[in-house]
C-alpha cells in the first residue's frame, strides 16, 4: 500500500476547550475539528518526493507515549525522552529489530506524584543531548521543569526551567548535577539542546504561557531566550547582555516565543531555531548575537478564536524570520540532513510539524531546500497522510532519518530508501 494512497478520515468534532494564547487577555472558547489518526501497521510504507525517488517508511518502536526528543548513542542505541515523565532506551535503534527497553533510564527527575499539578504546567524532562566527548566521558545534558512552590493565588505551580547533566552508566544517570537555573513563574514551557561546532551549548527557553509574558522582552530571566553556554553550563565568553546590569549573562537572544527545535546548517554553520507563533505564524530564525525576535510585541499571528492580537510583523529594532508560516504548522524538532543515503536531500532541512492550522490529525515532516544563503527555495510535506503529530526528527549515526510522534501511543519511524 502506497502511504500517499492512505485515505483521509472525515473531520470529527472532539470537543471544546479553552485554549490560551500565550497569557494575552481575550482567549476564546473554539471548537477543536480534526483527523482520525491511522493506526501505522507494522510493515514498509513506500512513497516518491520530488527529489528524492523510491522512499520506504516504517515503524520501528512502540509502546511509547508522547515522544518529546531522540538521541542516539555511538553503538546504535537511542535514547528517547516521553516528555514530563521519563527516559528510555531503544536497543539497536539502527538495527533491523530495534527492542525497547521496558524499564525507563533510572536518575531522571520524577515528578508523577506532585500535588497541585494544574493542566497546563509543564513539569519533568525535556530535551536531552549528547556532549561532543559522550564516547569517552558518557555525558548526557537535559532539560527539565522543577516545581518549586505553590502559588494560592494563582492556583498554579511556581516551577524553574532547568539545565542539568549526568553520567549515563548503564539503564541509570550518576552524578547528575544542576548547571543552569531559570527564575520560579508561573506558566513555564517547552525547552530544547543544541552543541555547536564551536563546541558550545545552546538552550532555547519557550516564554511564559501566562502572567508576565512581557519577560520575553527583558534579559533578566531565561524564558523566551536562547541560552549561549560552556559545556559546564557557565555563560560563554563574549555573550552580548553579560556587562548589563541586572542581565542574565547566559542569554544570546530574546523575544522568543516558543523555540522548540534547533539545528546547525551544515553549509553556513548558522544556527536556526523553529518557533511556533500563536494561531499563524510559525517562524523559523537565525539566531544572531544580541538579536530581539519580537515575542510578544511582534507576531504574525493571530489570537486563538480569530482575534487579533495588538501587533506589527517586524517591529523596528527587532529581527524578523528567515521563513514563516500560515497558517501554522506547529513545529518542533528540526534537524540538517548531512548523509549520504539521501543523495537528493542533502543540506535539506527537515521540521516536525504537529497540525497544519489549527486543524487536529495534520502533522508531517516538513522538507525545505534552501539556498547558500540560507534562503527558502521549496518546501514539501512528507508523511501527512498517517494524521499523526510529528515531534522530533534526528538524522541516525546509520544517515537513515528518524521521526518521533507525539501521541498516547506514540512510535518512531525509520526513513530509508526502498531499494535498502
Amino acid at each position: 500500500m502506497e502511504l500517499a494512497t492512505i485515505r483521509r478520515s472525515a473531520s470529527v468534532s472532539i470537543g471544546i476547550m479553552l485554549l490560551a494564547s500565550a497569557g494575552v487577555a481575550g482567549a476564546a472558547e473554539v471548537e477543536e475539528v480534526g483527523l482520525n489518526p491511522v493506526a501505522v501497521e507494522d510493515r514498509e510504507y513506500r512513497f516518491d518526493s520530488a527529489e528524492q525517488h523510491g522512499v520506504s517508511a516504517r515503524a520501528i518502536a512502540r509502546g511509547l507515549s508522547h515522544i518529546y526528543s531522540l538521541a542516539f548513542l555511538p553503538n546504535g542505541d537511542a535514547l528517547v525522552v516521553e516528555r514530563g515523565t521519563r527516559l528510555r532506551l531503544l536497543r539497536g535503534a539502527t538495527s533491523e529489530k530495534p527492542a525497547l527497553v521496558v524499564e525507563s533510564v533510572a536518575g531522571v527527575p520524577d515528578y508523577s506524584k506532585q500535588d497541585h499539578v494544574h493542566p497546563d504546567d509543564v513539569l519533568g524532562i525535556q530535551d536531552i543531548a549528547l556532549h561532543p566527548g559522550f564516547a569517552t566521558n558518557g555525558l548526557i545534558y537535559f532539560t527539565y521543569n522543577r516545581p518549586i512552590a505553590f502559588d494560592a493565588k494563582a492556583g498554579r505551580l511556581t516551577v524553574s526551567s532547568i539545565l542539568a547533566r549526568g553520567r549515563l552508566d548503564g539503564m541509570r544517570l550518576l552524578e547528575t548535577k544542576d548547571l543552569t537555573t531559570g527564575e520560579p513563574v508561573i506558566g513555564a514551557g517547552g525547552s530544547r539542546i543544541q552543541f555547536g561546532k564551536d563546541g558550545l551549548l545552546y538552550v532555547s527557553v519557550g516564554a511564559l504561557s501566562t502572567g508576565d509574558i512581557m519577560s520575553a522582552q527583558r534579559v533578566d530571566n531565561i524564558y523566551g531566550k536562547v541560552l549561549r553556554l560552556k559545556d559546564d553550563g557557565t555563560p560563554a565568553a563574549g555573550n552580548p547582555f553579560a556587562k548589563r546590569k541586572g542581565a542574565r549573562p547566559e542569554i544570546l537572544t530574546y523575544g522568543h516565543r516558543d523555540p522548540l527545535g534547533m539545528a546547525i546548517d551544515p553549509q553556513t554553520g548558522a544556527l536556526v531555531a523553529s518557533e511556533h507563533g500563536p494561531q499563524g505564524g510559525d517562524e523559523l530564525n537565525q539566531i544572531l548575537p544580541g538579536r530581539n525576535y519580537g515575542w510578544p510585541v511582534s507576531t504574525y499571528g493571530n489570537e486563538y478564536g480569530g482575534s487579533p492580537l495588538p501587533h506589527a510583523p517586524v517591529k523596528p529594532g527587532t529581527q524578523g524570520p528567515a521563513m514563516v508560516w500560515l497558517p501554522a504548522i506547529a513545529p518542533s524538532g528540526i534537524a540538517f540532513y548531512s548523509g549520504d543515503r539521501f543523495a537528493h536531500w542533502k543540506n535539506n532541512l527537515f521540521i516536525t510539524s504537529a497540525r497544519r492550522g489549527q486543524i487536529n490529525g495534520t502533522g508531517a515532516l516538513i522538507r525545505v531546500v534552501f539556498n547558500e544563503k540560507l534562503q527558502e527555495m521549496r518546501q514539501e510535506v512528507l508523511l501527512d497522510g498517517l494524521h499523526q503529530r510529528l515531534k522530533d526528527v534526528r538524522q541516525g549515526p546509520d544517515g537513515l532519518i528518524y521521526a518521533a510522534t507525539d501521541e498516547d501511543d506514540a512510535i518512531i519511524i525509520r526513513l530509508s530508501p526502498a531499494s535498502d
